[in-house]
């Protein structure tokens, strides 16, 4: 199985603040965001989106890949290009997870928790 880094996504108080922190601090440029159920902002180093950034929820209303206390990484997704690898590595560790269709590809995004309430994606094409 080959993995390989694909995006940090950050969950902000203020996320306009933080985009433009990360685009003056780090050259990153705003690009176009995949169409999802809330607001926020893809940053793009090249042609690669690399972080996302959105703002923090609010208490109480959390879903199950959201933790009850969030700190301001949400979460760090990978590719692995071995969906079924992925599924019987979950499988073996006897981790539970959700599976989400990614927006626009063929691609879905695995997510699992780490220890210290990491959230983990993997996004991976499952075989047809």
């Amino acid at each position: 199985m080959n993995i390989k880094f694909d995006h940090i996504s950050l969950s902000a108080k203020n996320p306009e603040k933080m985009r433009d922190f990360l685009v003056a601090l780090l050259d990153v440029k705003v690009g176009t965001r995949a169409k999802l159920s809330f607001d926020g902002y893809f940053l793009f180093a090249g042609d690669k989106d690399v972080i996302h950034i959105f703002g923090q929820s609010q208490p109480g209303k959390h879903n199950a890949t959201e933790a009850s206390e969030q700190n301001i990484v949400h979460h760090i997704s990978f590719f692995s290009d071995n969906y079924k690898d992925v599924m019987d590595r979950i499988s073996s560790l006897d981790l539970h997870y959700s599976i989400k269709q990614a927006s626009d590809s063929s691609k879905v995004q695995i997510f699992v928790r780490a220890p210290e309430n990491l959230m983990i994606e993997i996004q991976a094409v499952p075989p047809k």
